[in-house]
């Protein structure tokens, strides 16, 4: 029956396209104007026509290149539907007018309808797996983008040998502790860092939750056989974690970073001085 519908499509084409371009579906095509707009509909049924006569092993492929085709012209999953039902309705009509014995039409009809199904199917999963493939990229950009803010968000600054400095600026939450712990142990352990200057000068606020990430990270510093100096600690954080009752008493706390890097120095028996 494919010769049948080849030889109706062919005969009655114009009139396809004319009935497809006054449709709603037929104004979602992207075109200057209704004479451009009426040759890419010619062409899609030139397509449809294509695909009758296709040999079945190259079948599939082809139907699937129409489908990237509209795609790459700026036609949505539920535009390419509409314009395939717009399509069947007028094709129908053009069988109905060739009055066909009833047994003609409706093997014919059935020939179209199974090409009508293959090529919704194909067009739905087409742009299934092109959303898919842009959800992973996204996904890959904002794992990119997450690791870049965490690298920047906890910054290691070697100003000694054996002497890091940590500075945490903005909000401390669970996971940021996580990758400061991480960070800092990884650094402590490339550096062979003895003292880390923990900065919170930048953190606004200090809760229980604040202070608990901060010793938990203090003794896993320790286990490396580093000892975390906390510094920037400001008036009004001194009498937050005094209200809070939180014992800081295992760590060294500093007020700035100055005080801490003279500790540190110290330590290794050095001092800054005033150039004479």
């Amino acid at each position: 029956m494919n010769d049948r519908l080849i030889s109706i499509l062919n005969h009655n084409k114009a009139q396809i396209a004319d009935e497809l371009l006054a449709s709603p579906a037929g104004q979602t095509v992207q075109a200057y104007s209704d004479a451009e707009r009426r040759a890419t509909l010619l062409a899609g049924l030139d397509a449809l026509l294509g695909l009758l006569q296709q040999p079945q092993q190259t079948f599939s492929q082809t139907l699937q290149e129409l489908a990237l085709s509209q795609m790459r012209a700026g036609l949505s999953r539920d535009d390419a539907l509409a314009l395939l039902g717009a399509q069947r309705a007028a094709i129908y009509h053009a069988l109905e007018q060739a009055d066909l014995p009833a047994p003609e039409a409706l093997a014919t009809g059935r020939v179209f309808e199974d090409l009508a199904h293959q090529i919704a199917r194909v067009t739905i999963d087409t742009h299934h797996r092109d959303l898919v493939d842009s959800l992973q990229a996204a996904s890959a950009n904002q794992a990119q983008l997450r690791e870049a803010i965490q690298e920047l968000s906890t910054p290691i600054i070697p100003v000694y040998n054996g002497v890091l400095v940590v500075p945490l600026v903005g909000r401390v939450d669970s996971m940021r502790a996580q990758t400061l712990t991480e960070t800092m142990l990884e650094a402590i352990s490339r550096e062979q860092a003895e003292i880390v200057l923990l900065d919170i000068t930048g953190v606004a606020v200090v809760d229980t939750g604040v202070a608990n990430h901060l010793m938990q990270t203090a003794r896993a510093a320790a286990l490396l056989g580093s000892q975390v100096v906390l510094v920037g600690i400001s008036a009004e954080v001194a009498q937050t974690l005094v209200q809070l009752g939180l014992d800081l008493g295992q760590l060294v706390t500093l007020s700035n970073l100055q005080s801490g890097l003279e500790y540190a120095l110290a330590r290794y028996g050095l001092a800054i001085t005033a150039a004479a």
